[in-house]
């Protein structure tokens, strides 16, 4: 086999490798989260039932268990019953002042990203220069106030993939970019850490 031959047969054997990694990679990474996410949910509840029931080592019991919890309180949480326990469980939450920024935190920024028709919801979604000038970051809009002056947006920039953790910061009104992202949209961008994207954002 010539020189050329042994080229042409390398390059092929290159493109081979390449496309397969581009077929490997996303299926590796998906299962490898989807997995994570499983194991996650399965011992979210399931080891603290064990303490009290002897729920039998089937695999996705936890699972199973963790869906039913959750739904089970979805309906209690929407009949009258269950709001009148959830204002008692809230004012119990209330006096325990580091738990209750915690709870509180957390509830709100759940309502905001996941209830487009909730109360207090973002406003809007935007693009600021954080951490450094000449990066841009998403970010929500939350609230306006006036500081020496000036209008600043109060503006909370999640972070990838949990949105649910990220930066609130102060930032001043020229230096906000409005965009044409839903928050929504914005959420899915994060959620895939920017595999799911709008292929052009516009500014407003």
């Amino acid at each position: 086999m010539n020189d050329y031959k042994k080229k042409i047969l390398l390059i092929k054997l290159r493109d081979i490798f390449i496309t397969g990694l581009f077929v490997f990679i996303p299926i590796a990474i998906t299962i490898w989260i989807v997995v994570w996410l499983l194991s996650f949910v399965n011992n979210l509840i399931l080891p603290y039932l064990r303490y009290v029931f002897p729920i039998p080592d089937i695999p996705g019991i936890g699972i199973l268990i963790t869906v039913l919890i959750v739904f089970i309180t979805g309906l209690i949480a929407q009949n009258y019953f269950g709001k009148k326990l959830i204002s008692v469980w809230d004012s119990l939450i209330n006096r325990i002042p580091l738990v209750r920024s915690i709870y509180l935190a957390v509830k709100q920024l759940m309502e905001n990203l996941f209830n487009p028709k909730g109360k207090g919801k973002f406003k809007e979604t935007v693009l600021v220069e954080f951490p450094r000038k000449g990066m841009l970051s998403i970010g929500f809009v939350a609230n306006k106030v006036e500081f020496e002056g000036k209008l600043y947006y109060l503006v909370y920039i999640p972070t990838a993939p949990n949105p649910t953790s990220g930066y609130t910061i102060f930032v001043s009104e020229d230096e906000v970019k409005h965009t044409d992202l839903t928050v929504e949209e914005a959420t899915k961008i994060i959620l895939s850490g920017g595999l799911v994207a709008k292929g052009k954002i516009r500014l407003q």
